[in-house]
């Protein structure tokens, strides 16, 4: 399901989609069988292809209906994608991990994406450094050290610093490295139950963490930053983080009064939500 909707306007055949999955033909065509009776895949009579079928539609109408942060956050991503011609998503927030909800690219980010462009709808992160610092800057002390103990003692200072000028401005810069295009292709590329996907993804974060620029700390007003995402959380009514807007596919690199005026914008946004959600939380419980 997740490779047919990858490219929800094309069809596949079943000598591809058996290809591409790594399984034998016999058991890729009764998989398929199965989902088409079931209305979840479409077969095309003439062309032998499959695509997404119309219990999908239902599927996601009734995902969408039981995380209602979705439906305060949508108008925010068209708002904000717009505003910085970038690719804004909704990600929510799991015990180890962040998972791509939502998403609206403006056509400027996937013409010409300086950091990368959309992310895909399903695909998985783990909250391993320095991935999460938007969750886990406002996580419980236990959690947070946890986090932190998976960073090399070299680099430990300066991400928990990151992490308290996150929790201190609302929001946490991620800076362009190498791996990070290797960590989201290999989110996009394997599926979210493949333990040895996980175990990649687990080792690319470890990589990550021992650069200690990746995550920003001053945000200097004249220094040209290469910002690969920008993240602010929304709190649901226990003040827990629920849900990270996420800004990425930026053009060009940003100055650092550009890359907080970014920053800003999410924090508002992301209040927002927060206060549609709980209105009777007080702002300061929040942090």
């Amino acid at each position: 399901m997740a490779l047919l909707a990858e490219r929800p306007d094309a069809a596949l055949s079943l000598a591809e989609l058996t290809r591409r999955l790594g399984v034998n033909k016999s058991t890729g065509h009764a998989i398929l069988t199965s989902l088409a009776a079931a209305g979840w895949v479409l077969r095309d009579p003439t062309s032998k292809t499959y695509r997404l079928g119309p219990a999908v539609v239902a599927l996601g109408r009734q995902a969408s209906a039981s995380f209602p942060a979705l439906d305060f956050a949508r108008p925010a991503l068209v708002e904000l994608s717009r505003a910085f011609a970038a690719t804004c998503a909704a990600l929510g927030v799991g015990d180890d991990a962040v998972t791509v909800l939502d998403q609206v690219a403006d056509p400027r980010a996937a013409a010409g994406g300086f950091q990368g462009g959309a992310f895909r709808v399903g695909a998985t992160f783990p909250l391993r450094p320095p991935l999460g610092a938007a969750v886990v800057a406002w996580a419980p002390p236990a959690v947070r050290d946890d986090w932190l103990g998976h960073v090399p003692p070299d680099t430990r200072a300066h991400y928990a610093g990151a992490l308290a000028a996150t929790h201190d401005r609302g929001f946490a810069v991620e800076i362009a490295a190498t791996p990070v295009a290797r960590v989201r292709e290999l989110a996009d590329m394997l599926a979210d139950d493949d333990t040895s996907a996980r175990a990649a993804l687990d080792r690319l974060a470890d990589e990550l963490a021992t650069h200690e620029e990746f995550l920003a700390l001053e945000l200097e007003p004249d220094r040209r930053y290469a910002v690969n995402v920008v993240n602010a959380p929304v709190f649901d009514h226990t003040g827990h983080v629920t849900l990270v807007l996420s800004l990425t596919g930026f053009a060009q690199a940003l100055l650092g009064t550009e890359v907080t005026a970014v920053g800003d914008a999410l924090v508002t946004a992301t209040r927002r939500i927060t206060d549609a959600l709980t209105p009777t939380t007080p702002r300061a419980s929040r942090g």
